[in-house]
């Protein structure tokens, strides 16, 4: 009896577990070309430099040399491009040194799935379709001892290319984490942050990172809302196509003149399926206008959050809904 695995896309999901398919094919980017691209950041960082000994000299001019109004506001801004410079050169400079950083990982990622292939097959595991196989989860009751030697053999090589895999995983994983950092560190972004940072829009204050979560997670729900709408559209024309099927049918037992229970049962299927299609068609348009309110207020999130960091003001207008005055008033309704 072999185990049965479901071949599942482990550089998507990440999900390895033991006694799954260990992938041991390299797919991420070349490590040469990531550190080319690393090389290319620090001689630009290199550039900044001169900018920043320029800003640097020119903020030092003397009295002597230039002096008045213009001499003063030419030193003051120098001053500032100067300090902008260098932090800009710093952020640049940790970033490629981050970036050639992991190409190394990377460089040492192939390597060790190369040996941990090599290995592999070194130790007679089966390995197909760039993954390694693990061995028979259970041998027959009737399995010799030397059948049993080496099934254990097998699972623990299997073990020992599990745990390589882990490894090198883990590292790999580090060293992104670690590049992204050092990309927010050079973009100025810390989500983190965001919910502390206050900055004014007229007479109030918006909370930015409060508006781009809000707008991820109505974007979400649209997205999550226009998928069920859909799937709702695929039921309904699924089951408009059984019901033209067994219409059919139908009709061609009546015109065969076909025994009446079997006619009945035909008949009794179509309405069955009649039902069913109307259920689908009320849940297709309550999913479709679940779809277009979440679609909505997607949109004025969205809209929302590109006022604020416009620094326009944002003007809300709630839509006041008539309703009769013998009708009792929802105040979840009212207030969304």
């Amino acid at each position: 009896m072999t185990r049965v695995v479901a071949d599942r896309i482990e550089t998507q999901q990440e999900a390895l577990q033991f006694g799954d398919p260990i992938g041991c094919h390299y797919h991420w980017l070349e490590p040469d070309e990531v550190d080319s691209y690393g090389d290319s950041v620090r001689r630009l960082a290199a550039k900044v430099e001169l900018a920043v000994d320029a800003f640097e000299r020119t903020s030092q001019l003397s009295e002597d040399v230039f002096a008045g109004e213009a001499a003063d506001t030419l030193r003051d801004r120098a001053a500032r491009r100067r300090d902008e410079s260098a932090t800009v050169r710093d952020h640049l400079r940790g970033l490629g040194r981050a970036v050639n950083a992991y190409s190394d990982v990377l460089r040492r990622h192939r390597e060790g799935l190369e040996q941990l292939r090599d290995f592999a097959v070194s130790k007679g595991l089966e390995v197909r379709d760039n993954r390694i196989w693990p061995p028979v989860e259970t041998l027959p009751g009737d399995a010799g001892q030397k059948q049993v030697d080496a099934w254990e053999n097998d699972w623990k090589a299997y073990q020992a290319c599990f745990e390589a895999k882990v490894e090198l995983r883990d590292a790999r994983r580090a060293a992104t984490r670690d590049l992204v950092r050092a990309l927010a560190e050079h973009a100025g972004v810390h989500p983190d942050e965001d919910r502390a940072r206050l900055v004014p829009s007229g007479a109030r204050e918006v909370r930015f990172g409060d508006l781009r979560r809000e707008a991820a997670e109505e974007a979400l729900e649209a997205v999550q809302a226009g998928d069920a709408a859909e799937a709702a559209r695929g039921t309904v024309d699924a089951l408009r196509r059984r019901e033209q099927t067994a219409l059919g049918r139908l009709e061609n037992l009546v015109l065969a003149e076909a025994p009446p229970e079997e006619v009945q049962a035909q008949a009794a299927q179509v309405q069955s399926l009649h039902r069913e299609l109307t259920e689908a068609r009320v849940e297709a348009r309550d999913a479709e206008a679940v779809a277009q309110r979440e679609q909505a207020q997607a949109d004025r999130a969205a809209r929302d959050l590109r006022d604020a960091e416009s620094g326009r003001p944002r003007l809300v207008v709630d839509r006041a809904e008539w309703a009769p005055a013998d009708r009792p008033t929802d105040l979840r309704d009212r207030l969304g």
